[in-house]
């Protein structure tokens, strides 16, 4: 059975959940995190690395898609200066670990750790931009891939992804990583003046382990061909190793 389904009765007869021991997290240690493809440099307040602004700004003024700000709370940018106020506010959410996505020395995107509940071991992956150059990149799914190993390195028992419900992307993507749909909050928030349906996944400490082994052959030298592509998708590798 499922930990997270293991039940006991109390003095009353009452079920209640199964007790957990006292290894939450106290706090999450905001480093740079590197991988084979992609390194996460964490955005500080005041972020000031007038190179990598320069660079994220070069890539937020080329995006061709500007249906890529829709689902999120802000509608791109037009100036550079408005673009690192929002990096110097971490873009409103608070609290929040934000990072510039770098792909072989460029800045091409954001992405956060957002609503942190360290009380309760949990927290969520949000705030997402996969720009125009990099998404469906392997880079952008091992800056997932990153995060989720970070978290649950720290013992973290439960990482969230939210998204509008019309952002049919997101959800494949969510999918697309390990996470588990779990449900639609119905009028969850009003962003940009409209109603929002909120679409919830998680992936839990127990899926964790047999989820980071599909990651990890997806990563590995075996798994990529002779022109540097992976043989087995994501996907594919997800679905083997998804706990059932």
């Amino acid at each position: 059975m499922s930990d997270y389904l293991k039940t006991e009765f109390n003095a009353f007869g009452q079920a209640v959940g199964a007790p957990v021991e006292p290894s939450i997290p106290v706090a999450y240690p905001f480093e740079k995190l590197s991988g084979q493809y992609v390194e996460l440099l964490p955005i500080k307040a005041n972020h000031s690395d007038d190179f990598y602004l320069d660079q994220l700004w070069q890539t937020v003024n080329t995006e061709p898609n500007a249906g890529c700000w829709t689902y999120l709370p802000y509608s791109g940018f037009e100036t550079r200066e408005m673009l690192k106020q929002q990096l110097q506010n971490n873009f409103g959410f608070h609290p929040s670990f934000h990072y510039l996505i770098v792909v072989n020395h460029e800045a091409v995107g954001w992405i956060a750790l957002l609503n942190p509940r360290l009380a309760h071991a949990a927290i969520e992956i949000g705030n997402v931009y996969f720009s125009h150059r990099l998404r469906r990149s392997t880079a952008a799914s091992e800056a997932v891939f990153l995060l989720l190993k970070a978290c649950f390195a720290q013992n973290f028992r439960r990482i969230e992804w939210k998204c509008d419900d019309f952002n049919e992307p997101s959800k494949r993507a969510a999918l697309r990583f390990g996470f588990s749909f779990e449900g639609l909050f119905r009028k969850d928030r009003i962003v940009k003046g409209r109603n929002r349906n909120t679409t919830w996944f998680s992936i839990i400490d127990e899926d964790w382990n047999p989820l980071k082994a599909g990651y990890e052959a997806w990563l590995s030298p075996e798994n990529i061909d002779q022109n540097g592509q992976q043989q087995q998708h994501l996907n594919d590798l997800i679905m083997q190793f998804r706990p059932l």
